[in-house]
């Protein structure tokens, strides 16, 4: 793992513990402000106090979180052929909108309740939309209930990183793992600007009908981005409304020409993506129905309610070649703690 990225979730928990026991994140001597990180630097035990929480506190945390994981529903022994496709660096990470959100982002659903405050629509028949996962329909319906110069407005105010700073979550472990080649259907800049910050960043950002150039540009020696859905910043290319995805995902087009041949090549792993009855997963059965030999897919998912919705939901999967990873954590420390067992390198 990047090491300033632990660095920085260390200084995020540096704390003054007073005399009496309390701790302050600040303390002031007349009306100078001190803190912690800054005083640790001063004293030359920065260094010193990072290592043994990382070695005593974090990665045991880790070791903890993930050792309790693995030990539900078949998990172990997916992890562990994961864990073997990492280091023959055959995997490619599959972003979505989850891994946005510590961010300050909004997930899909949130940015599409989010435009609606903008449009003259029906309230309640956008909320339906969104709860039954038909987001494209309430993509359309908010399109037409407001001009198009508001709706792309919304889109790039409501996409857009403005302080590459405030990245954070697990999504700031992918850098490391995954220095080749990245797979989103997000439209935001947080990826560009994360790999920028972390010293690997892309060599090319391919979106639209650029995709179909990644074929001719591969190269081991340069990064990809690959944005199957296009960026907020352009309209040509975005895929967010059904006439666009009708475009994205016809017969030969440039998305279903990539999905379909990454799919077949690579082991996918699936971060931050509902995986519900969307387009991509539609192309994505229709790869695995029609591939033998498929590698296998992975998924770190959130587990379902029941048990009952656990087998269903685990067969619709399996049938399009994904297999779980369940967690019962919250969203980002599960993914922190399983990414974190990827690592190569061990740190």
């Amino acid at each position: 793992m990047a090491e300033y990225i632990l660095k920085r979730w260390f200084e995020e928990q540096l704390r003054f513990r007073l005399r009496d026991g309390t701790e302050e994140e600040t303390v002031y001597l007349g009306a100078s402000e001190f803190l912690p990180v800054l005083i640790s630097k001063e004293f030359g035990i920065y260094d010193q106090e990072f290592v043994d929480w990382r070695d005593g506190d974090w990665k045991p945390r880790q070791n903890e979180l993930r050792d309790e994981l693995l030990g539900y529903s078949g998990n172990r022994n997916r992890y562990l052929d994961l864990t073997e496709a990492v280091r023959r660096q055959q995997v490619v990470p599959f972003v979505g909108s989850g891994m946005s959100v510590m961010s300050g982002l909004p997930t899909w659903a949130e940015f599409l309740k989010q435009t609606g405050e903008y449009a003259q629509c029906d309230q309640l028949e956008l909320d339906r939309l969104i709860c039954c996962s038909a987001f494209e329909e309430a993509a359309d319906l908010l399109s037409t209930s407001m001009n198009l110069t508001l709706f792309a407005e919304r889109v790039e105010h409501n996409l857009r990183i403005n302080d590459p700073s405030y990245i954070n979550g697990a999504v700031c472990l992918l850098p490391n793992l995954f220095p080749a080649l990245v797979l989103t259907t997000n439209l935001d800049n947080v990826l560009e600007h994360l790999y920028q910050l972390s010293n690997v960043p892309f060599s090319h950002t391919l979106s639209g009908r650029k995709l179909s150039y990644y074929q001719h540009l591969k190269n081991p020696a340069e990064r990809f981005l690959i944005k199957l859905h296009g960026d907020f910043r352009d309209q040509q290319g975005r895929v967010l409304l059904s006439d666009e995805y009708d475009e994205a995902y016809a017969e030969n087009s440039p998305v279903r020409e990539e999905v379909t041949l990454l799919y077949r090549q690579y082991n996918l792993l699936f971060l931050g993506c509902s995986l519900g009855p969307d387009r991509t997963v539609q192309l994505i059965h229709e790869v695995a129905s029609n591939a033998a030999n498929m590698p296998r897919h992975y998924a770190f998912l959130e587990t379902p309610d029941s048990n009952s919705d656990r087998i269903a939901r685990e067969n619709f999967l399996t049938e399009r070649g994904i297999f779980p990873i369940w967690y019962n954590f919250p969203h980002d420390e599960a993914i922190i703690a399983l990414l974190d067992g990827l690592s190569l390198d061990g740190t």
